[in-house]
């Protein structure tokens, strides 16, 4: 059993220590403290008179919490730390005074919003957030390119100022494109590298959103991923039907006839490349992409 209890008492903290001895202080700076992190400035009066507590606490000193945060926070102070058993945190809560529903709705919401913000920070959220918003820019480029294409200017003044402002029109999507991928390209390089070595950052990153995550596009089959992106049933008549792995590199470099088993192979190789980036964190790219270019080789010399 710890000799000292770290619990919640409303938006306050409320420690035991190891002689019985309760005492209550400000529990606001809990909150911005993640795993591995420290707050860039915390007001003295919200820290430091629970960092002088447990620094007072005996030599050794394990402390119980009630919760995870808790003991990543105290963690972070260079403090032993443990979840506490439920008991022992209901005995606690049993002698400290009623706290007002009202306040504990406050904190619950606080707490929500912290995990909410840490969740969307989150890498792996970022690169799905990314994705989204490459699909989205690349089908407005598409459409201002088709729309471009139909314009036929003539000695219209107004239809001449019209195509000039669709062509700066054009080149701010172009331009906002190009960041776009290139912090895609950053993000998608840590998340999934081995995805990212073999089929390039914007399909990675498309196939892992289509996936509805990295763990679940891990556990595909690759007949399975090979489908993904596909907006149709196939049919005697229109024949298989792809999604996103048809767009894949290199795909241009195999006959016509040949794309479809040059799809299959790398749906099996971006599963195997999934995988890796999800459970062994192996880098693997060297192989995949020495397979991935033999087998382009052995299709192009079929006829």
């Amino acid at each position: 059993m710890p000799a000292a209890l770290l619990v919640w008492g409303g938006e306050s903290l409320v420690l035991r220590s190891p002689v019985g001895a309760i005492d209550s202080f400000d529990g606001a700076w809990v909150d911005r403290l993640g795993p591995g992190e420290r707050p860039a400035r915390r007001p003295a009066a919200e820290t430091v008179p629970l960092e002088r507590a447990l620094r007072a606490l005996p030599a050794a000193t394990e402390v119980g919490c009630e919760d995870p945060g808790l003991v990543r926070a105290l963690e972070n102070l260079g403090v032993r730390a443990r979840l506490a058993p439920v008991e022992e945190v209901r005995q606690l809560k049993e002698r400290l005074p009623q706290v007002p529903v009202s306040t504990w709705r406050r904190l619950a919401l606080s707490r929500a919003r912290a995990d909410l913000e840490r969740t969307l920070a989150a890498p792996l959220e970022v690169l799905q957030s990314l994705a989204r918003e490459d699909e989205r820019v690349e089908r407005a480029v598409g459409r201002e390119a088709a729309a471009g294409e139909q314009l036929l200017p003539g000695a219209s003044d107004a239809l001449l100022r019209f195509v000039a402002s669709s062509e700066v029109l054009r080149g701010a999507y172009a331009r906002h494109q190009t960041v776009l991928r290139n912090e895609l390209t950053s993000v998608a390089d840590r998340v999934v590298p081995n995805l990212t070595a073999l089929l390039g950052a914007p399909l990675a990153a498309r196939l892992v959103l289509a996936a509805d995550g990295l763990d679940a596009l891990a556990r595909m089959s690759g007949a399975r991923l090979q489908l993904l992106g596909a907006r149709r049933r196939p049919s005697p008549v229109r024949g298989p039907r792809f999604g996103f792995i048809y767009r894949a590199p290199r795909m241009e470099d195999v006959p016509p006839g040949r794309r479809g088993a040059y799809a299959r192979s790398l749906a099996a190789l971006a599963v195997i490349a999934a995988r890796a980036d999800a459970f062994t964190h192996r880098s693997i790219s060297t192989d995949l992409l020495a397979r991935r270019d033999r087998r382009v080789r052995e299709l192009a010399r079929r006829r």
